[in-house]
């Protein structure tokens, strides 16, 4: 694997730590910056299934190497971490890309759904690029940090979804409060937004309900859900050069959705 790509937009070299690699998001972005020459470090709970991504990159020509976390163990992490940087060094580019819902009404969210969301998508997201972070000023290493956020954070979406959307608009909250905070390090923090996205976690909502695609759709004008790998050109451009000087937005990946 090579980055054909402008240098403006090159990865190749710099080693990438993606959580929730393991499916969906984290693994077309963990493939998409491995094919552009980036050192991948793929860390997830699901051994098989982040085992699998590296396998997958290592034989089309990438390097990978399975890191094996929760995000809410902070121990796990910073083991992971170190193995990651005794293997290929200090991350240049951190995703924190791990997530999951729980969706119910919002009077009956049991207590344990709420948290259990809170604490995977918010606060594992800091963990892991508070513990990256503190590597990198020690190495005075100037990268990039992405949130995955979600169109969630920035409009209502479909019931149930309180602790998610909770979730993600804390994302965004921390992303401009860490840029302001990194900046004069060189350290840059963005968000990604996505709308609907055919991820695993998606295509089991819509067995569960099958018109729920339809309703997924409604709102994108574009009038289609996302693939996983159409997230790739965003991660891309916000890890390189190209976006030198964009630190603490959210930015929509959404096919309109904010538009309307």
């Amino acid at each position: 694997m090579s980055d054909s790509l402008d240098p403006l937009f090159s990865v190749a070299g710099k080693t990438a730590l993606i959580s929730g690699a393991g499916s969906g998001l984290g693994r077309a972005i963990a493939i998409g910056l491995a094919a552009r020459g980036a050192k991948i470090g793929a860390l997830d709970f699901a051994s098989d299934q982040v085992q699998e991504v590296c396998d997958e990159i290592i034989s089309q020509g990438g390097i990978a190497t399975p890191l094996i976390a929760d995000v809410r163990d902070k121990a796990a992490l910073a083991s992971c971490l170190a193995q990651l940087i005794e293997k290929f060094g200090v991350p240049e580019i951190v995703v924190a890309g791990a997530g999951i819902g729980r969706r119910s009404p919002a009077v009956e969210m049991l207590d344990a759904d709420w948290q259990d969301v809170i604490d995977i998508n918010l606060t594992g997201s800091w963990n892991l690029v508070r513990l990256a972070a503190a590597e990198m000023i020690k190495a005075k290493i100037q990268g990039s940090m992405i949130f995955i956020s979600s169109i969630a954070s920035l409009v209502g979406i479909t019931n149930g979804n309180a602790n998610y959307s909770a979730s993600k608009g804390g994302i965004n909250a921390l992303t401009r409060t860490l840029a302001m905070e990194w900046a004069t390090l060189g350290i840059r923090v963005n968000a990604i937004a996505p709308t609907h996205f055919r991820t695993p976690m998606m295509e089991k909502a819509i067995l569960l309900n099958p018109e729920g695609a339809e309703y997924f759709t409604r709102n994108i004008p574009l009038g289609r859900m996302g693939q996983p790998e159409e997230l790739v050109g965003t991660v891309v451009y916000l890890s390189s050069a190209a976006s030198s000087m964009v630190t603490g937005i959210v930015l929509a990946v959404d096919g309109g959705h904010t538009a309307r």
